[in-house]
């Protein structure tokens, strides 16, 4: 009976050391997936391409910027906030328009958007170069460098404030780029210049 009962428990043992080895298997395969996952997103870009596509509400583009694509010109490398407007754009309309989204890493003159945003390797000079160009053509630049707004030509410009993504507005560089802003727009932003 002892011998009998030994052989079981013999049994029992290796059975239950095979199911072990299975599920810390298993565990190790369902760990490496949701190491995976949260690395290919990214929440920051994520929350600028929504709050882009938000803006798009409080201007109102010249009528023949209203017959075309509504195209968001990215100045500069950000594959992920690229990524993240592209999804956007393949769900959401500006009024009528579909949305078009452009990346170069250098300023492209032939490109005609109605929004510009400039990642933040983009320094002053460039963004007051494209907004001299811009002038009255109807195109809102969007920035994330430090005094965007205040002397370098941009509408709006990105900030972090607490960890959190916040922005400011300059609303002569938006008439002068010849958009109009709806009134409360300015209540939204942080700063207004």
């Amino acid at each position: 009976m002892n011998f009998k009962s030994n052989t079981i428990f013999v049994r029992l043992v290796k059975r239950l050391k095979s199911l072990n080895t299975y599920l810390l298997l298993l565990l190790c395969l369902i760990s490496l997936r949701f190491q995976q996952g949260p690395s290919s997103f990214d929440a920051v870009s994520k929350n600028k391409a929504i709050f882009i596509y938000g803006f798009t509400k409080y201007f109102e583009w010249p009528e023949d910027k209203k017959t075309t694509n509504f195209i968001i010109y990215v100045v500069g490398k950000n594959d992920n906030l690229v990524a993240e407007l592209k999804k956007l754009a393949s769900l959401k309309k500006v009024g009528d328009q579909e949305i078009e989204i452009k990346n170069t890493t250098l300023i492209d003159n032939n490109i005609n958007p109605h929004i510009t945003v400039f990642t933040p390797e983009n320094d002053i000079k460039n963004i007051s170069e494209m907004a001299g160009k811009m002038k009255s053509k109807g195109s809102l630049l969007i920035a994330e460098t430090p005094g965007a707004c205040k002397g370098g030509g941009a509408g709006i410009n990105f900030l972090y404030i607490d960890s959190k993504l916040k922005f400011e507005y300059k609303e002569d560089a938006a008439k002068k780029a010849g958009l109009k802003t709806k009134e409360d727009f300015k209540k939204l932003a942080v700063e207004n210049y």
